[in-house]
């Protein structure tokens, strides 16, 4: 079982974050707001994928996200193979 590289792994939680402040119908400035950092710095982030873990987990916890089911990737995102 084969687990994607990490720059896959970057790629989904980008788009995951993106997502999700979709269906959370939050802006990226607000977002920052809630988060403690620059609209710019938050922005850049989301572009290149360069957050940690627990910014990610931060976010998604701001955007009020209970749960991301993994077992779902291999038919949301192509690309990453388990």
């Amino acid at each position: 079982m084969q687990a994607g590289t990490e720059k896959e792994w970057r790629a989904y939680a980008q788009r995951t974050l993106k997502r999700e402040m979709g269906h959370a119908l939050i802006k990226s400035n607000e977002l920052a707001n809630q988060l403690g950092v620059k609209p710019d710095t938050l922005a850049k982030r989301i572009k290149h994928g360069a957050f940690t873990a627990g910014f990610f987990l931060q976010a998604l916890e701001a955007l009020g996200v209970e749960q991301i089911n993994l077992k779902d990737i291999k038919n949301k995102e192509a690309g990453i193979k388990f």
